[in-house]
């Protein structure tokens, strides 16, 4: 995956945001695989943690390293910037 989608980025960021308002912590990847059909949110929010949309905590497991989940993810700057563009 090269380019990220900017409605699945938007949606993805809303769906953060709407945890965070009511609450709900630690924000992980599972509370927002529903998002995606085919695919891969943990990928998709590693990217997004690259551009600096979003910060979070990646778990990894195995000698490897492999990554397995995110965690504590929240909104950067740029995030909050982005989402209010919509």
């Amino acid at each position: 995956m090269n380019k990220l989608d900017e409605n699945l980025v938007r949606d993805i960021l809303q769906e953060i945001h709407s945890h965070l308002g009511r609450g709900v912590l630690p924000v992980h990847n599972g509370h927002l695989q529903r998002l995606s059909e085919g695919e891969d949110m943990l990928e998709y929010l590693i990217l997004m943690k690259k551009e600096g949309l979003i910060s979070g905590d990646v778990v990894t497991k195995g000698v490897a390293s492999v990554p397995y989940r995110m965690t504590n993810i929240r909104l950067t700057y740029a995030g909050i910037r982005a989402l209010g563009r919509r």
